[in-house]
């Protein structure tokens, strides 16, 4: 039996060291941090790193056509096209040419090295006249604008520097995409008669299929108002810069760019590629070998259990014998010792062993493996000396836990409250004279040594005594406080707060448990009410919705109708009559959903910086005219300083648009409409008032209720929600809404914080 409990101990330690294996492979990945999910792409193509070494390529494509258009001629190198004018006096301009710029950067010695990149030092900043030219024109920055006056002024080094390093880079792009073959090909053309036009291109004389033939490709037109593309993401920036670069200022332009996925050219496409499958590759070797390691470990480690502790094992030696006797608790922290002593000693030795052969970078991960080693030997051995006292049934009957509940069993649990504190204070009183009475015996009978050491026993007694009298209060009063804080938490409306019962010993316990039940009871109750009002609202929704289809069929057949250019009066008026009462069931139920939305709260709110005071102004234009079919005069006080406030400006037009087509609809003809905004303390309130055409028998409050008017005859078209619904969004945008009617004074205001 001991020879096979070794076994699979070196068997355990062989499947850790192949989790070891597997974690370092996976954790050295260049791919380390993006998860597994990368391993699922199917080629490096499908990759973000494919994605952003095809946009940098590019934008160096845009760049070449730029430079190309710069500094060539023809298709060719032109060493006399001008490039740089500069101010040379008032009124003054001097040209300089490619060929001037370069002589005079080769005679301050510079160049270009093989990397296309300027050598030979830098220009100094010079004083005196040289700084004095001003920079009028560059032929590769023709949109260049100063930011300060200062930045148009360079002398010739710094220009001719200048000018190198783009001459440099334009050498870089074409060496790359033109005189050397690479795996992306493009073409660019931008054309405006069949003999005008101009053509960029590394691949010519291809048809868009053949670029699209080789692999990944991306095809652009002017004409056209998407990207023809099989990349897994096109890149934003290019139909903007063809548009931009367009010189012909039509659509009659083309882009195609293609990467020839078969790599015959060993670029940056091309190692990028044969990496990715080598990285892939280890990556899947490090997952096999940390689940094979995982799945080994936890075989060999049930091996181990099975043998731990088992009959036929070998006597253990006197030390694990006395460890198996001693209680749970002490053998953890015995073996939270040896931890920490073992982790120490690899601090101060075995770290350094490990900087010998690991380099800088990696130090701390080896660190990691030793640490993480030692923690799981540690942490397996306690684990089996646990299972060894368990299988011996000593777990629980030497631990220090159970040793602790038994003695708290001793309090009394099934004891009324006031039998409890009795007992309690009648056993503290009978201890209490008894040792009075014994040390009062010991103070006045005996002098001795021995009576002394009785006498400090009788004092720690009272002091255990009052420790114990102690805690029973000190329970007892913070498991009151506990139902206490419940309560109040259950009287502020938190019905989901609940006690944690198993803290509770007794008749406390019981009260926790019957609160938990009160509080479980009203958190019922509450969700029905909650789900009764969201059927009332999802009815109405669904009702709307049913209504809105064949109502919309009936507004679409009597416009349909109306078309057909009907002569009979009688049924144009028919027609009409349709008309308009389909057109106001469609608000009526437009306004029934909106209602019911604001009314649950079920709105996406965009809160911005709204000024109010300049949404009332184009509010009172947008109702200018419609005030003036019935004779309304819209009198405004508005103050000249702007005020912002927090809000949604589409729902906030909503409430408005409500109030001004209340005034609109039952404002008495031939009287005014009064608008104006004032600020209280850190609030802007916004009010309309107008006298009513009919007597408002009503209160306010009732007016802010559904299908509630306060033109009880019904003779306008009104639904009797606009009220409601300017309420509910009001305050769902964390405003204020309130109606005020004295006689047949109408008056609504709507307030909301000032934003500072």
């Amino acid at each position: 039996m001991k020879k096979r409990k070794d076994k699979a101990i070196l068997a355990h330690l062989l499947f850790s060291l192949l989790v070891v294996i597997g974690v370092s492979v996976m954790y050295n990945n260049t791919h380390y941090g993006e998860g597994i999910g990368w391993i699922a792409n199917e080629s490096y193509e499908n990759t973000p790193e494919f994605a952003g070494q095809l946009k940098s390529d590019i934008d160096d494509i845009f760049n070449y056509v730029k430079y190309k258009e710069v500094f060539e001629t023809n298709g060719k190198l032109d060493y006399s096209k001008f490039i740089i004018r500069v101010a040379d006096g008032p009124g003054t301009t001097k040209d300089f040419t490619l060929d001037e710029m370069i002589r005079h950067a080769k005679s301050q010695g510079y160049y270009l090295n093989e990397q296309f990149k300027v050598s030979g030092g830098h220009p100094n900043n010079k004083t005196g006249e040289e700084l004095n030219y001003q920079v009028v024109y560059r032929a590769y920055e023709p949109d260049f604008k100063a930011a300060e006056p200062g930045d148009s002024f360079q002398s010739i080094d710094q220009l001719s520097y200048e000018v190198l390093s783009h001459l440099g880079n334009y050498y870089r792009f074409y060496y790359r995409f033109i005189q050397n073959p690479g795996n992306i090909k493009f073409e660019i053309q931008y054309q405006n008669t069949d003999k005008d036009y101009k053509l960029y291109t590394n691949f010519p004389g291809k048809t868009v299929n053949e670029f699209k033939s080789l692999g990944k490709y991306l095809y652009v037109t002017g004409e056209a108002l998407y990207v023809d593309s099989n990349l897994t993401s096109v890149p934003k920036n290019v139909s903007p810069e063809l548009e931009k670069m367009n010189p012909y200022n039509n659509g009659n332009y083309h882009m195609s760019v293609a990467v020839d996925t078969s790599y015959p050219y060993k670029d940056a496409y091309y190692q990028a590629a044969e990496s990715y499958d080598q990285m892939r590759l280890f990556f899947i070797i490090g997952m096999i070998c940390l689940a094979l390691g995982i799945l080994g470990c936890a075989a060999t480690l049930y091996m181990m259990v099975l043998l731990t502790g088992a009959p036929e094992e070998q006597n253990p030696s006197p030390l694990m014998q006395r460890m198996d006797r001693l209680p749970a608790e002490i053998s953890l922290v015995l073996y939270l010792a040896a931890s920490g002593i073992a982790l120490l000693v690899s601090q101060l030795i075995f770290f350094k062993i490990i900087h010998l052969f690991l380099s800088t970078e990696d130090w701390y991960y080896g660190e990691l493996v030793l640490k993480v080693l030692i923690l799981y030997v540690t942490g397996v051995s306690a684990v089996l000396n646990l299972l060894k006292q368990y299988k011996s049934g000593v777990l629980w009957k030497n631990s220090l836990l159970n040793k602790g509940v038994r003695t708290l069993l001793l309090y009394f649990k099934h004891h009324r409250f006031t039998t409890r504190i009795m007992i309690t204070y009648s056993l503290f009183l009978i201890f209490n004279v008894v040792m009075i009475m014994a040390f009062s015996f010991l103070l006045f009978t005996y002098n001795d040594l021995e009576s002394r050491i009785l006498m400090g026993a009788v004092a720690v007694l009272f002091l255990l005594l009052d420790l114990w009298v102690f805690h029973q209060m000190y329970k007892n009063a913070w498991q009151t406080d506990q139902i206490n804080q419940a309560l109040l938490n259950i009287s502020n409306g938190n019905t989901t707060y609940k006690i944690d019962t198993k803290l509770f010993y007794g008749k406390e316990r019981e009260l926790a448990e019957n609160i938990n039940h009160i509080s479980t009871g009203l958190e019922t109750a509450l969700q029905e009410k909650v789900r009764s009002e969201r059927l009332k609202a999802d009815l109405i929704t669904n009702v709307s919705h049913d209504i809105k289809t064949p109502l919309t069929s009936i507004i679409n057949y009597v416009d349909l109708i109306k078309r057909e250019k009907i002569q009979d009066p009688r049924i144009q008026g028919y027609l009409e009559v349709l008309e308009q009462k389909s057109q106001r069931l469609k608000t009526l139920t437009e306004d029934l959903v909106e209602a019911s939305k604001a009314s649950s709260g079920n709105l996406k709110l965009d809160m911005t910086s709204i000024d109010f005071v300049e949404l009332i102004y184009q509010t009172n234009g947008e109702f200018e005219e419609k005030f003036a079919l019935r004779h309304l005069e819209l009198v405004s006080t508005l103050p000249d300083d702007t005020m912002l406030i927090e809000a949604d400006g589409r729902y906030l037009w909503r409430v408005l648009e409500n109030l001004y087509n209340n005034a609109f609809k039952y404002a008495m003809e031939h009287s005014r409409v009064y608008v104006d905004i004032t600020k209280e303390e850190d609030k802007i309130l916004f009010t309309i008032k107008n006298i009513s055409e009919n007597p408002l028998n009503i209160r306010a409050d009732e007016l802010t209720e559904r299908f509630v008017r306060g033109d009880v005859a019904r003779t306008t078209e009104g639904s009797g929600l606009g009220i409601s619904i300017a309420k509910s969004l009001t305050e769902l945008q964390g405003g204020q809404f309130q109606l005020y009617i004295d006689g047949d004074l109408f008056k609504a205001t709507v307030a909301f914080p000032l934003k500072k």
